[in-house]
């Protein structure tokens, strides 16, 4: 597997100072790195070729901010132009890997109120019959652009697709069979689900994966969305069982799949990924 770290912590920093950011994920020993939409301009491409280049880095991938799950239910066209937006700036790089994440379509500090249980206040989120639809449009979408352009869609969870025991998590499985999954291990073991038995359960669905780990606290369910957010800690000193998860890993994903070191909130700095990325190392090697 390569290892790589996402840019998001460092916010508008990575359209300003986009040679400065992916500097200093290569001098942490990051391979590549994933950046975003919300920050990164898609009229950028040359000026990110040329930093990329120079720093010896990869695009791992390229997250689209602009997919939400309701629109997948009423107004699939939509999701599919924004789908296809990023998949066209990825079409031409080496790496053809769209990460996206499906926002819930609600106001985010209605989200942000609610527990990991309870999930998303959408109706249509929590009834089986509409998340069989968007799973089923949002499978026709990825497929097409995996046939056109040669690029991948893989799905990027928070908490909200496993609630209900899991249901948008493990429709989007069994429902979208062309979908692969860039799956959040952070969000997932938060939210009661092991990283590792997902991938025992849906073997082949994971060439792309965000790294993260938490600590132990008493009914981890009933926590705002808010609160675990900015719960994460620093990758290798809390609950995650990272050399059973790498083991996974390293078979799962093969030579030429991808481990993302996601920091987002706290008091995370560039330093956290030179920590991260050698502890992973580490771990890799004794693989």
């Amino acid at each position: 597997m390569k290892l790589g770290g996402h840019c998001v912590l460092f916010g508008p920093a990575i359209a300003s100072d986009t040679d400065g950011v992916i500097g200093k994920l290569a001098f942490a020993g990051a391979e590549g790195c994933e950046l975003g939409e919300r920050f990164f301009s898609l009229d950028e491409r040359a000026k990110l070729t040329q930093v990329l280049d120079r720093h010896g880095m990869a695009l791992a991938g390229l997250h689209c901010n602009n997919l939400t799950l309701s629109d997948l239910v009423h107004d699939p066209e939509k999701a599919r132009a924004a789908l296809r937006k990023t998949a066209a700036f990825m079409a031409d790089m080496p790496e053809k890997n769209v990460i996206a994440t499906g926002g819930t379509g609600e106001p985010r500090e209605a989200l942000a109120s609610r527990t990991v249980r309870e999930g998303s206040s959408l109706p249509e989120l929590h009834d089986p019959a509409q998340v069989r639809t968007l799973a089923r449009n949002l499978n026709r979408i990825v497929k097409e652009i995996r046939d056109e352009m040669g690029v991948q869609v893989h799905y990027h969870n928070h908490s909200w697709e496993f609630a209900d025991d899991g249901l948008i998590w493990l429709t989007l499985a069994e429902e979208a069979p062309d979908l692969c999954f860039a799956l959040d291990t952070g969000w997932a073991a938060v939210s009661g689900f092991d990283p590792v038995g997902l991938m025992d359960r849906y073997p082949g669905r994971f060439r792309y994966v965000h790294l993260r780990d938490y600590a132990a606290c008493d009914q981890p369910l009933e926590k705002k969305f808010s609160e675990v957010h900015a719960g994460f800690i620093d990758l290798g000193t809390g609950e995650m069982n990272y050399p059973r998860l790498m083991r996974k890993l390293h078979t799962e994903l093969g030579e030429d799949g991808w481990a993302i070191v996601e920091y987002e909130l706290g008091n995370f700095d560039e330093n956290s990924y030179l920590k991260a990325i050698s502890y992973l190392k580490g771990v890799r090697d004794m693989l």
